[in-house]
């Protein structure tokens, strides 16, 4: 029996299979029509739910092909780092002097002890750097740098995602002792602290 998901649901599905992707840099179509009947839903929350990935920069329309997964460009990636460092360090700025509300202050709290607690694996790997994302981009006051944030972040991803970064011992340590870091400055009420560990520890 098909079980119908809703957009929030079908949205995460596809992130995943976005940052799931064997190579960052090759195009692939995504067809409304075939994903309407995969998810059970009409193909209008599809084309919200492809607006939304396109918002993210996750997705673009090219005319006459359709949606197609945004492809990185290689020569890019090391300016892709340098644009989500410079987003933390101005996320740094906006919080000098905000204190940090509790509901953040418990996610990284959680998010540190999955980091321990959880045995290294791709997926283990990809929920974390999202819960990461997540609490970063909502945390920031400014709508329109948390949607940049955002945006960046899951470029981010893609890219330690297809390097295989999940697999490197030294990638989950790093992960790992970001998180401690973030919590340590978390509970010293310190928002702009939390972001600085964010971008002088990006990993």
């Amino acid at each position: 029996m098909l079980i119908r998901k809703d957009g929030s649901e079908i949205a995460a599905e596809l992130r995943n299979r976005i940052c799931m992707m064997q190579s960052a840099t090759e195009t692939i179509t995504l067809h409304e029509g075939a994903l309407a009947t995969e998810f059970g839903v009409s193909r209008t929350p599809i084309r919200q739910v492809l607006q939304k990935l396109a918002y993210e920069r996750l997705v673009e329309t090219r005319s006459g092909v359709g949606t197609i997964v945004s492809p990185l460009n290689p020569d890019n990636r090391d300016r892709d780092v340098l644009v989500l460092k410079a987003l933390f360090e101005a996320a740094a700025i906006c919080g000098r002097g905000e204190d940090v509300s509790p509901l953040l202050r418990e996610r990284l709290v959680v998010a540190e002890a999955i980091s321990e607690a959880t045995d290294p694996s791709k997926d283990s790997y990809l929920e974390l750097r999202v819960q990461l994302l997540d609490l970063s981009a909502s945390a920031v006051a400014d709508d329109i740098l948390s949607d940049a944030l955002r945006a960046a972040h899951w470029r981010h991803i893609r890219w330690r995602m297809s390097e295989n970064a999940w697999s490197e011992p030294e990638a989950q340590n790093r992960l790992h002792d970001t998180l401690v870091a973030c919590v340590a400055a978390a509970r010293k009420n310190d928002l702009g602290g939390v972001y600085k560990e964010l971008s002088d520890r990006l990993v």
